[in-house]
């Protein structure tokens, strides 16, 4: 009988989320999914590029290409997929010990909020 005369009274005492609190939440919610919005592309673009090209350098179909027909070849999938803002010259191909390697290094700026920019480097070598 106690229990419940407790439990009743602490829940008749307990007060939701202040204004200013829910603000705070709601402030930080979007910040970060502007972020996320913002940045989240320049990512899904490099992987895309990045798995595109190891998918040719597994399935061996890139022992016989040079740089330009890879670029060529990387530059048709990027229009399938509608990948844009990506400069397929960033993309080089080398042979090492009788083995593809290919380099994909490029920096993409994007604007985040007002005058606050980030700035992505990439740097992946294939093997």
């Amino acid at each position: 009988m106690i229990m419940k005369a407790l439990r009743v009274t602490n829940l008749k005492r307990q007060a939701g989320a202040s204004k200013l609190g829910l603000t705070m939440i709601l402030v930080v919610t979007v910040v970060f999914v502007t972020c996320a919005l913002r940045i989240g592309p320049l990512y899904t673009d490099h992987n895309s590029v990045s798995s595109y090209t190891k998918d040719l350098i597994e399935l061996g179909g890139i022992a016989k290409l040079n740089t330009r027909e890879l670029r060529l070849r990387v530059g048709d999938n990027l229009r399938i997929n509608n990948v844009q803002y990506f400069d397929v010259t960033s993309i080089r191909l080398a042979k090492e010990n009788d083995k593809p390697v290919a380099t994909i290094a490029y920096e993409r700026q994007v604007e985040l909020l007002l005058n606050l920019d980030v700035f992505a480097k990439f740097n992946t070598v294939l093997l």
